[in-house]
């Protein structure tokens, strides 16, 4: 008897158990299956908007095998712009040029907003959409670009300047990896402004970092070690900056983050002993509390990427399949093949147009204090005749 009552036990618990199982795997192919739909629902989403987006998208505008798509309102200027900025690639990077554009889908699109217009009787309104601004963005082998917003009315030098943009950074995507990090992931083609050789100077000269401003007076191991062309060195603060900088650096070198276990450490009035009373303990303290990313490389971006320019112009038409074939570990040893000359030599041109590009002195000329000196003497001469002036 007692086996029987056994027996019946286990199939009543395994007859209770089979529906509860059954439940179980019903919950789970109901979830897969919502899931699933959303998953759909997310996706058709997402084509609504692009459809939506890109509906106006209605004129192709090519040059070569570069191919953006835009609204007929844009597509005059983007004609213009985009014939300037794959000229401009195909003086760099010759015949690449139109295989990189092969490899691209750019899209310029208008962005609107809304304006009130006074109706018939006071007090009402209706709004009508304009174009306020337009937007760039592309595609490089599908991995999305950063675009850029552009003014409206929309100028076709800023738009070509724009398009040169995601052509530089499709151009790096096949760099090697320390030039490319070095350059922040853009080839640097654009032929620079008039300003911007006496702007640089006038950055690089007063710049926060000692090692820099050695550079423009002419240390060439100095221009080495500002650039990073070598490897980072163990201590950065020793190697770039004098002890006169340091107020300076403790109070910005670093992000937020970066930042945030020396405001915990140390109290304000602790932090203005440095930064405001320019105590060198103080800034010590603070220093050694900041993680060594937050001392970056001390040239700034315009400054690599003007060192760059020169090397590949040095370099010439083969200069970046050089560049790109360069088994160099360092920046010195790449920039070096791509140049064909020593690095040391891309670093005296590139002094040298910098020195070149020093701007005037603000001071009076000779011609001024010679006029100045001349009307004082007058007004001598005058004076000493004993007459009035009027």
């Amino acid at each position: 008897m007692s086996d029987r009552r056994v027996l019946a036990a286990l199939l009543l618990a395994c007859s209770a158990a089979l529906p509860a199982q059954q439940g179980i795997a019903t919950m789970e192919a109901r979830s897969v299956a919502l899931r699933t739909r959303a998953d759909s629902l997310s996706r058709q989403v997402k084509r609504m908007e692009a459809f939506s987006r890109d509906s106006g998208l209605v004129v192709d505008v090519r040059e070569g095998s570069y191919r953006l798509r835009t609204t007929t309102t844009l597509a005059p200027v983007a004609t213009v712009a985009l014939r300037r900025a794959v000229q401009e690639a195909r003086r760099v990077l010759g015949p690449e040029a139109d295989t990189l554009g092969s490899r691209m889908r750019l899209a310029l699109r208008e962005q609107h907003g809304q304006i009130g217009l006074t109706v018939l009787f006071p007090g009402a309104t209706a709004m009508r959409q304009r174009i306020s601004s337009a937007s760039l963005d592309g595609l490089f082998d599908g991995g999305q670009l950063t675009g850029a917003g552009l003014d409206w009315p929309l100028d076709a030098d800023d738009l070509a300047s724009n398009l040169m943009m995601l052509i530089e950074r499709s151009a790096a995507f096949r760099l090697p990896a320390p030039t490319a990090t070095w350059l922040n992931h853009r080839l640097p083609m654009r032929d620079e402004s008039p300003e911007f050789w006496p702007d640089l100077y006038r950055a690089l000269t007063t710049s926060p970092v000692a090692v820099v401003r050695r550079c423009v007076a002419g240390d060439r191991l100095a221009c080495r070690n500002a650039f990073v062309l070598d490897t980072m060195p163990t201590d950065r603060v020793a190697a770039w900056y004098d002890v006169s900088d340091y107020p300076g650096i403790a109070g910005t070198a670093g992000d937020g983050m970066q930042r945030n276990g020396m405001y915990l450490a140390m109290s304000v009035d602790e932090r203005d002993d440095c930064t405001v009373r320019g105590q060198l303990d103080a800034c010590r303290r603070i220093i050694a509390l900041l993680p060594v990313e937050a001392f970056r490389i001390p040239m700034p971006d315009a400054g690599r990427a003007s060192l760059a320019r020169i090397a590949l112009a040095t370099g010439g038409v083969n200069a970046i399949g050089r560049l790109r074939a360069s088994g160099g570990s360092t920046v010195a040893q790449q920039l070096t093949a791509a140049a064909n000359v020593p690095a040391d030599s891309v670093i005296a041109l590139w002094q040298a147009r910098l020195i070149a590009s020093r701007p005037s002195s603000p001071l009076p000329g000779p011609s001024f204090v010679l006029a100045s000196l001349a009307c004082i003497a007058a007004c001598i001469a005058w004076s000493a005749r004993g007459k009035p002036w009027v």
